[in-house]
């Protein structure tokens, strides 16, 4: 699986260097995920720990991951349908990213992507399988960046971690091509839901948490999907999250599926049941 990315920074064409193969490994997502563990997290992970029997400790990792990872593919399932018509309506490259963030500038882009399509079979998205969806490195609970793992960090089979960025604080989950890294906060809000069986309307902010696992996924299927290449750098940036999280109807629309979603409840103490049997 290890290979480099083609892709763009407003407009400018750039080649990321591949990923070693070791990162794409099981054994080598568990590492990451231990090494690059945040502070909070990792007190958390030894408080749950000392609840658990020996053996199940070593699995505590796998499995926080592995529901991590159900959890994004359940919520691209249940959008599949919203997605694959909004994936139609991806801004062309060359718009400007604010007049694209209005009713006004999305219509432009929609017909004139429109007219492109049906002369043109290579301006439509790109056939995504299934199996292609996830993001294939998944870390969380930490406060590294997964650009600056992506772009510097993983091209050997040791971290490189004089490149490494550390967003302390300030972390957030982010996508960058094939890593999507989630960051502490919502790493502690899915623990409080898939351990302790919180609500999740409750104070630690479980349906942000959701929202975050739902959108990384879908900033893959773009890179994936986008018949312009995967787009980064501000403006690429700007006009993709508007696209996810404030073009309506479809921002409306996934919102109330993860919400119903949540009030289902199958994830509440999910986690808890699988390690303590």
């Amino acid at each position: 699986m290890a290979r480099g990315h083609v892709y763009h920074v407003d407009g400018e064409r750039k080649v990321a260097a591949p990923i070693h193969a070791h990162w794409y490994s099981e054994r080598g997502i568990r590492e990451l995920n231990e090494r690059l563990r945040a502070p909070p997290v990792t007190l958390r992970f030894q408080g749950i720990a000392r609840d658990l029997a020996p053996a199940a400790r070593s699995s505590f990792t796998p499995a926080f991951v592995a529901l991590t990872r159900e959890v994004m593919a359940a919520m691209i399932r249940k959008t599949a349908p919203l997605i694959a018509g909004h994936l139609r309506n991806y801004p062309f490259p060359e718009f400007d990213s604010d007049r694209f963030a209005s009713p006004t500038g999305r219509a432009a882009s929609e017909r004139y992507l429109e007219v492109l399509r049906r002369n043109d079979g290579s301006f439509r998205p790109k056939r995504i399988p299934r199996r292609s969806a996830l993001p294939p490195i998944v870390i969380v609970g930490t406060s590294r960046s997964a650009e600056s793992l992506r772009m510097h960090c993983l091209s050997g089979r040791t971290i490189a971690y004089a490149q490494l960025e550390n967003q302390r604080g300030a972390a957030h989950a982010d996508y960058c091509l094939d890593i999507t890294a989630v960051g502490a906060e919502s790493a502690l809000s899915l623990l409080d839901h898939w351990w302790d069986g919180k609500d999740a309307a409750g104070e630690h902010h479980t349906q942000g948490a959701y929202d975050t696992l739902f959108h990384e996924a879908v900033h893959r299927i773009c890179d994936l999907a986008n018949p312009f290449g995967p787009q980064y750098g501000p403006k690429g940036s700007a006009k993709e999250h508007y696209w996810m999280e404030e073009y309506e109807p479809f921002a409306g629309a996934v919102e109330r599926i993860l919400i119903a979603h949540l009030a289902q409840g199958r994830e509440r103490g999910a986690l808890r049941r699988r390690l303590s049997g």
